[in-house]
């Protein structure tokens, strides 16, 4: 990191690009580090519950096996005894 003196700007160098920042923006920057790192843990231990909620529901839907299926003749049976016209 390197100033420009009377300018009040601040350069972080990544290797030779830099960024240029004022006084006022790495003040802010430094302000709102805590609120991010914060977040950033919060979504980390959301994603673990959302990991293993997705490994509850893949296991709950291997275990769960489908009907067999119906023939045409057993479907229009039932939809008769559902009617009155049975």
């Amino acid at each position: 990191m390197n100033t420009t003196g009377s300018y009040r700007i601040t350069r972080v160098y990544l290797g030779k690009p830099y960024l240029s920042f004022t006084y006022d923006e790495l003040r802010n920057l430094a302000y709102i580090m805590d609120m991010i790192q914060n977040q950033i843990t919060f979504y980390r231990t959301a994603m673990t519950d959302v990991m293993a909620y997705i490994d509850t529901a893949q296991t709950v839907l291997v275990l769960w096996s489908l009907p067999p299926p119906q023939t045409n003749l057993s479907i229009i049976i039932n939809c008769l005894k559902k009617s009155s016209l049975y």
